[in-house]
């Protein structure tokens, strides 16, 4: 069975943010740090959907 990380990079990637935007008022860079952490994510998320979808068109 095959894991979909895609989903789950998908879901870290809104957490980040929503997590960012939840600690605006208890650090100064926390809507930063959210957005910066849900970047890396969503290119993780591309990065294994292209895995994904390049492993399939080659079977």
């Amino acid at each position: 069975m095959k894991k979909n990380y895609t989903v789950m990079f998908l879901m870290f990637f809104a957490a980040s943010i929503t997590g960012g935007l939840a600690l605006k008022d208890t650090f100064d860079y926390s809507m930063i740090a959210g957005a910066g952490l849900g970047i890396v994510f969503l290119l993780c998320s591309a990065l294994f959907a292209g895995k994904q979808k390049n492993s399939k068109a080659q079977q």
